[in-house]
């Protein structure tokens, strides 16, 4: 469905379930909420689970992508909980979307809950952490680190299409499952625009402290893009919060480990 924010923009969000709303975020940028599913489907059994594409992204009204931050990202999720007349929500984000869920526990949190999957502490460590989980990769990190690059000067949906599949190796400890990613509606224009402004330029650990909702930090054990060190940084800088190691799987965690990763989430949220 389309819901039209207070600024006239229009987002397209997909709803399931019934029960306390949980807003969820994409990663990317550049990419959209199919992401997710069926994987996290089944927490429409008893949530009102609300899949968001992201300003500028997928299904979403279109905008100058030089419009677009962290601040902005994450002020979209009080003003959709606002067209909605939700009273409450959580709020999950995975990969970029957990990097915007961090801003929005720090900067506004007005969501209940917090789950961050996937998330990074900087962009500096996080860019460290990706370098050198590619040079231990060697002639196959190169390639991978050669698709990243491209991402600054990407132009066109297969072009995106064509590096997503190139970087599945990296974000997965296994195989992505076939046909994965195929139904997602590509935005390479907010892709090139954060790849070469560095992704958003964060450091959340000064103001981890400043966070007062309970946080589920949660991530893969061979996530080699939001790595497990930066999950411990999170969770330690957090005051409230709880960190769950997801055993042999990658950054897509949700998909490889469905089942941990919803129970980890239900029973945070029913905490």
């Amino acid at each position: 469905m389309r819901v039209d924010l207070a600024d006239g923009v229009g987002l397209h969000v997909e709803e399931l379930g019934e029960g306390p709303p949980l807003i969820v975020l994409h990663g990317g940028p550049g990419v959209d909420h199919t992401m997710f599913r069926p994987y996290l489907d089944p927490l429409a059994e008893d949530l009102r689970l609300l899949y968001l594409d992201e300003r500028g992204q997928g299904r979403s009204d279109r905008v100058d992508p030089r419009t677009l931050s962290l601040e902005v990202f994450a002020q979209d999720v009080d003003r959709l909980a606002e067209a909605l007349g939700l009273e409450a929500f959580a709020l999950l984000g995975h990969s970029f979307g957990a990097i915007i869920a961090t801003f929005h526990a720090i900067e506004l949190g007005t969501a209940e809950r917090y789950v961050i999957s996937g998330g990074g502490d900087s962009s500096e460590a996080l860019e460290a952490d990706v370098a050198a989980s590619l040079a231990a990769l060697g002639e196959e990190g190169q390639a991978i680190a050669d698709s990243w690059e491209r991402e600054k000067t990407v132009e066109t949906d297969e072009e995106l299409a064509e590096l997503m599949r190139a970087q599945w190796p990296f974000h997965f400890a296994g195989t992505a499952p076939p046909g994965y990613g195929e139904e997602t509606v590509f935005s390479p224009d907010v892709l090139r625009h954060f790849a070469v402004a560095g992704y958003g330029a964060f450091d959340f650990v000064p103001d981890l402290r400043r966070v007062d909702r309970p946080v589920l930090v949660i991530v893969g054990e061979h996530d080699r893009t939001t790595t497990p060190r930066a999950a411990r940084v999170l969770a330690e800088g957090i005051p409230n919060s709880e960190l769950v190691l997801l055993e042999g799987v990658g950054h897509m965690s949700f998909v490889e480990a469905p089942e941990p990763f919803l129970t980890a989430v239900r029973t945070f949220l029913k905490a």
